[in-house]
């Protein structure tokens, strides 16, 4: 085994005494006369995956090594195959002390708006799994919220599409400014009249968004998100093309989530972009299927003509734990839809699974092979 490989597995296991004895040489190597002519071992060498030891140090939660890595000047900024930096692992693994190392160090800190080539940044990373530590000390030291990856998310909208209520809490209470694309402007609770006499059909032009934090978090099923959402002041009406986010909610058999919606104010008769209201949608599927569902929301076009009012949100009940879908507890199965890009009409399949998004429990791990791989080629 090589030198450069020596290192990246003694940084990999948490072998200080190995990295130490190499840094040493390094350093000894790279000084006095005739330096230049001397084959040392490279503190920034990259084994296939493009880690260097900086990055197995702080994937693995190895502080003392990163400490000294940094020390002898490793790159903090160093992307690996993925683009993912150093800041980005230890932000994946919710390694907080390291994450405020590498934002710490001087002359050079780690930059916290580095983007993979998803465009993805470790502040995504850390509202995605849930690791609010990391995700306030990143948000102190700078890190951009409003940064949108591929998918034209941000770390919001992850926070919200995976559950992550306290993620949530700290990027609405810390950048307000988030939500205030998805406020409305005088929206009201709709009335008997507008239930009964004047159905609330939007056109497709008004649909502005391509998603947004209350549609991620209703059709997942994340109830204390969108309670907490719609405490923020996100309007329960907001449109993208697919409808409301009673549309969401309903199709993935969502319950817990449709009352809330309902009781928030959603308006019933909203339409997605192709002009359907969700219980238009719900009569493609067997009415065992949809029964709760389609119970819920003719329940409350009842409510409406009987004047019963509105729970404000601050009073609805708190429901089950944000980190479980409301799948689990409720015998609605939910609905897998797929939307064509040519083809506004929702296509759905009961009784399987909603394939999109990903649960975090399928989202793979920044790839880290069990041994180092051979170093790459210079």
């Amino acid at each position: 085994m090589g030198k450069d490989q020596e290192l990246l597995e003694a940084a990999r296991i948490g072998n200080i005494a190995v990295v130490g004895k190499i840094l040493e040489q390094i350093s000894k190597r790279n000084s006095g006369p005739f330096s230049s002519f001397r084959r040392s071992p490279c503190i920034n060498s990259q084994d296939v995956n493009g880690y260097t030891p900086l990055h197995h140090a702080c994937l693995n939660g190895h502080g003392n090594i990163v400490r000294l890595l940094l020390a002898h000047n490793a790159a903090p900024d160093m992307p690996d195959i993925r683009g993912s930096t150093p800041l980005y692992l230890a932000a994946w693994a919710g390694h907080d002390e390291i994450v405020k190392q590498l934002l710490l160090h001087t002359p050079k800190a780690a930059n916290p708006n580095a983007q993979t080539i998803d465009n993805e940044t470790a502040l995504h990373c850390a509202a995605q799994h849930g690791h609010n530590t990391v995700l306030a000390i990143l948000l102190a030291y700078g890190a951009d919220p409003t940064v949108r990856n591929n998918s034209f998310q941000t770390a919001l909208d992850l926070a919200a599409q995976f559950g992550r209520l306290q993620a949530v809490q700290t990027l609405i209470r810390t950048h307000p400014e988030l939500l205030a694309p998805y406020r409305s402007s005088g929206s009201k609770t709709p009335t008997t009249s507008t239930i009964e006499s004047t159905p609330y059909t939007i056109s497709p032009s008004t649909h502005l968004f391509t998603h947004t934090c209350l549609h991620l978090a209703s059709r997942n099923g994340h109830k204390k998100v969108v309670e907490a959402l719609l405490a923020a002041g996100v309007d329960v009406n907001i449109m993208t093309n697919s409808g409301t986010a009673l549309h969401e909610a309903a199709l993935c058999g969502k319950k817990a989530v449709v009352n809330v919606l309902l009781q928030a104010g959603v308006n019933p008769n909203a339409t997605d972009g192709s002009g359907h209201t969700a219980l238009d949608l719900l009569k493609d599927y067997p009415p065992h299927v949809t029964y709760e569902i389609v119970c819920a929301i003719k329940d409350f076009y009842k409510d409406a003509s009987n004047g019963t009012h509105f729970k404000p949100i601050n009073e609805l009940s708190d429901g089950d734990d944000h980190e479980r879908s409301d799948s689990s507890i409720s015998p609605v199965p939910n609905i897998a839809f797929e939307r064509g890009q040519n083809d506004a009409k929702v296509s759905a399949i009961a009784h399987k699974e909603f394939l999109m998004p990903k649960t975090p429990q399928d989202q793979s791990p920044p790839p880290q092979p069990c041994k180092v791989s051979p170093v790459k080629d210079a």
